[in-house]
């Protein structure tokens, strides 16, 4: 192996008091080629590549073997370098979001391109969440901020400078939920709340353990976001284009159908963005159970109002005042829309038809229930063919489309349609056009309300049949 220098001991002159020491090195180690395989990652990758070098620096060796002191240290240096290496390919895998495997990893990559995964993971991620509704009671506060137990229990020693800033009473009671959160009283989960609110930093970080957790039960979860993200990037959120307006609009859990136009106003461009709301409730109608048909249906709308603003970072709607949708949708259209563009907010026109229909039963049904079929499906209720944002802006009404829904009723053999009109003496009957033309912001409805005819009546006279 390598030599070790020589040293001689030399006198001047034969002079015994003058000797100097001179030392030989041994000749340099040829130099290290560059041939080296970068590709190299593995134990005998290194090995190989090593003992190679070693016998090519000393060919006048003809026999390695495990016992050498060389090889033992070769192969000792393979091992520390295979895990090197295999721990340079882990961080490499993580920097890339098509192959990071660490949950961690893959959120900060969607979040850095603009993607909240824990906001989009969807309830059965269950992620806590630290602001409940305005009508929340006690029982569901309590178990919004049981979500956040084991949080609690391992992180809030790190976050005592929160827990400083509340009163020794509240320290105590903020102790009681530690203790027993299911019996804890109401002060208690006061006590919690304002430690939330106190420290943001532990809810995202609560938020984004449960959302790891969940992605560690459910790879496929993570590989959704995965794929998501980089689609987020090209969905248009933006309000620029008229198209834009009314795509945003539609996004809105309110807004069933949206057109936008726009119209000079003498000084500039202005916006205007008609929509079709669900029950056909209009922009300056209150939203309350009875305007959208029901508490069920306000609840639903309510939290999937609330939701829709969390996603988009808008501000939480104050439900107790009963805001209308153009109170709901304001700051919406206002965080979205270019700076300086006037955007005014319009109702659909709502084009009423007067409808006439002779239908011939079958003899083995009752001609009540043809009729009750009839009008169901000619209603305004969900999955009638007038309900609220089937029909488009500006989309004719086809008599062949009212006949095809009639016949499509068991029971009916016939279908003459008599009258086929908006309703209006100044409207002709279109029974025999077979078409009724609309356009603009017009929509054809007919709701069939004997104390609003003005938005359509329907008149069925049935032949046949059994009476009953």
């Amino acid at each position: 192996m390598a030599e070790q220098p020589s040293s001689e001991l030399y006198f001047a002159d034969g002079c015994s008091d003058c000797g100097y020491r001179q030392v030989k090195l041994p000749d340099p180690l040829p130099k290290v080629g560059d041939d080296f395989d970068w590709l190299v990652r593995d134990y005998d990758g290194f090995r190989l590549f090593m003992l190679e070098e070693l016998a090519a620096r000393f060919p006048e060796r003809r026999r390695w073997t495990p016992a050498d002191m060389e090889v033992v240290i070769v192969e000792t240096m393979s091992v520390v370098l295979d895990q090197l290496s295999d721990m340079l390919d882990r961080v490499q895998t993580e920097a890339f979001l098509e192959t990071a495997r660490r949950p961690e990893s893959v959120r900060r990559l969607l979040e850095m391109i603009g993607y909240d995964a824990v906001n989009l993971a969807g309830s059965e991620a269950k992620i806590p969440d630290a602001t409940g509704a305005a009508s929340e009671d006690e029982a569901t506060r309590r178990a919004r901020l049981q979500t956040f137990y084991l949080a609690l229990q391992q992180y809030r020693s790190d976050y005592q400078d929160a827990i400083d800033e509340m009163t020794p009473a509240q320290q105590a009671n903020f102790q009681v939920f530690i203790d027993n959160p299911a019996g804890a009283p109401l002060v208690a989960l006061d006590a919690v709340q304002l430690f939330l609110d106190n420290a943001p930093e532990f809810v995202m970080r609560a938020r984004n353990d449960a959302l790891h957790n969940y992605w560690t039960l459910y790879p496929y979860a993570m590989e959704k976001a995965r794929a998501s993200g980089p689609r987020a990037i090209h969905t248009q959120k933006r309000m620029v284009t008229e198209g834009d307006y009314a795509e945003r609009l539609e996004d809105h859990p309110l807004v069933l159908r949206a057109h936008a136009y726009s119209r000079w106003t003498g000084s500039w461009n202005t916006i205007y963005a008609a929509m079709v709301m669900i029950e056909n409730i209009t922009l300056d109608v209150p939203l309350t159970a009875g305007s959208v048909g029901g508490v069920s249906n306000l609840a639903l709308l309510q939290t999937g109002i609330d939701q829709f603003n969390q996603q988009h970072e808008l501000g939480d709607v104050d439900w107790a005042i009963e805001p209308t949708p153009r109170i709901v949708l304001r700051p919406y259209l206002d965080a979205y829309r270019m700076a300086a563009q006037e955007v005014f907010l319009q109702d659909a026109r709502f084009a009423g038809i007067n409808i006439s229909l002779s239908v011939r039963v079958a003899n083995n049904y009752f001609q009540s229930e043809i009729r009750h079929a009839i009008i169901r499906a000619l209603s305004t209720a969900l999955g009638g063919f007038f309900a609220p944002g089937r029909l488009a802006f500006g989309e004719d009404l086809h008599a062949g489309d009212i006949i095809e829904t009639v016949m499509k009723i068991d029971g009916v053999e016939a279908v003459c349609l008599n009258r086929f009109k908006r309703v209006g003496k100044r409207y002709p009957n279109q029974a025999d056009a077979g078409r009724i033309r609309l356009d603009g912001l017009e929509i054809a409805t007919c709701n069939n309300d004997t104390q609003n005819p003005g938005l359509g009546i329907l008149r069925v006279v049935l032949h046949g049949g059994q009476r009953g």
